[in-house]
């Protein structure tokens, strides 16, 4: 079996993950967790999902379609999240924002991927197309 990636593998060890325990789904690329007794927003590193609002009201390219796609990919995070047995970080960085960004394991799974296999989000520099 041959195995091709586009990108280079970076995941590191489960053993070295952190544990977090779900405390709100913000958005479905943006989670407050609760990692090593202290909250942490985490930005699911490597994708952007679509955005409830847009930014502005000069924002034209948001679409109504975007927010409603945005609705799902909540939705579905959350769903997978509260079932959840175990969640774990693998923390890549801290943004400027303070945030942390992170994969976001839950039972093993890569939360990001997850949501990528459902077209509920795209890798992180991909132009959006959220809207027709």
């Amino acid at each position: 079996m041959l195995i091709l990636a586009s990108q280079p593998l970076t995941a590191g060890c489960p053993c070295n993950y952190t544990p977090a325990t779900l405390i709100q789904v913000i958005g479905a690329d943006t989670l407050l967790l609760n990692v090593a007794d202290v909250e942490e927003t985490v930005q699911i590193a490597g994708i952007q999902t679509p955005r409830l609002e847009p930014q502005s009201e000069l924002d034209e390219a948001w679409c109504k379609s975007e927010g409603e796609k945005a609705i799902q990919a909540q939705d579905y995070a959350t769903q997978l999240l509260s079932k959840a047995s175990e969640i774990l970080i693998d923390e890549q960085k801290r943004l400027a924002s303070g945030n942390l960004s992170a994969a976001v394991y839950i039972d093993n799974i890569s939360l990001g991927q997850e949501l990528l296999y459902k077209y509920l989000a795209i890798e992180s520099g991909q132009t959006p197309s959220w809207c027709p």
